[in-house]
C-alpha cells in the first residue's frame, strides 16, 4: 500500500492498474480509525498492522487480490464524480465475475452511500449502498478512494476465501463454487478493466526508482505494530 500511495504522488501522470496479494497477511486500518482496538486482533491472526491511505473500516488481507487504480478523475476513462467512479469500478468487476456465478448486486436502497467507521469496524462486516453482494447477501466487493492533487487512488479487496477475522463474508471461491487461483482472478480483473476502457490498452510496466524509494518510506511510516 506504500506503493499505491507513492503512485498517487508520482510525477508520472499515466493511469495505473496495479494488482497484488499479501505475504505475510495484513490488517489495514482506514485512514480515520484508531490503532488500539486492532493491535491484539491483528496479532491473533499473525498479521502486520498498517494504515492505508483511504478511508473505511479495517480489512484482514490474507488470501485475496487487492486492486489499485490511480488516475485523474474525468480522464482516460475514469469517471469524474465520486459516486459514478464507484459505480463504474464495481460495475465492470460485476461484469467480469458474472462468468463465474450469479451476478453480484449493489446493496442498494436502505444503506448509506458511505459509512464513517466506528472504532472497531471491520469493512466487510459493514455494507454501503454501492458494495457488491452475492445472492446470499454476503459482501464480496467494496472499495475506497483518496483524492489528492487532481488525482485519485481507488482500491479494493477481492477475497479469494473469507479471512479469519470475517469468516462469514462472501468470497470469489464461494461465488464460483470452485478453487479459483490468484492468477485466474488477476487475469479476469485486468480483462474487465480492459473491456471497460475500450480503446485504451493495458501495458505492463514497473515502478520507477523514485516511486520504489517513496513506497519504502511510506511502508515504514504506515506500519503500526512495531
Amino acid at each position: 500500500m506504500g506503493l499505491d500511495e507513492a503512485l498517487l504522488e508520482s510525477v508520472d501522470e499515466r493511469p495505473v492498474l496495479r494488482l497484488y496479494g499479501w505475504s505475510p497477511p495484513g490488517v489495514s486500518l482506514g485512514w480515520f480509525q484508531p490503532v488500539e482496538p486492532f493491535v491484539e486482533l491483528a496479532r491473533s491472526v499473525g498479521a502486520d498492522l498498517v494504515r492505508r491511505p483511504t478511508g473505511g473500516g479495517a480489512i484482514h488481507h490474507d488470501d485475496e487480490l487487492t486492486f489499485c487504480v490511480v488516475a485523474a478523475p474525468g480522464r482516460d476513462g475514469y469517471p469524474a464524480g465520486t459516486v459514478e467512479a464507484y459505480e463504474w469500478v464495481h460495475g465492470l468487476l460485476a461484469d467480469g465475475l458474472e462468468e463465474w456465478g450469479p451476478r453480484l448486486q449493489p446493496r442498494g436502497p436502505g444503506a448509506p452511500l458511505s459509512v464513517r467507521p466506528r472504532d472497531a469496524t471491520l469493512c466487510f462486516a459493514d455494507h454501503t449502498a454501492l458494495d457488491l453482494l452475492d445472492d446470499a447477501g454476503r459482501k464480496v466487493i467494496g472499495s475506497a478512494q483518496r483524492r489528492r492533487g487532481g488525482r485519485v487512488l481507488h482500491h479494493g479487496s477481492l477475497p479469494l476465501s473469507a479471512p479469519a477475522l470475517t469468516p462469514d463474508v462472501g468470497s470469489i471461491r464461494k461465488l464460483a463454487g470452485e478453487a479459483v487461483t490468484f492468477d485466474q482472478l488477476a487475469e479476469l480483473v485486468a480483462g474487465a478493466f480492459a473491456n471497460a476502457l475500450g480503446l485504451i490498452e493495458l501495458v505492463a510496466d514497473v515502478p520507477t526508482d523514485d516511486e520504489w524509494s517513496a513506497a519504502e518510506g511510506l511502508a515504514t511510516e504506515r506500519r503500526l505494530d512495531d
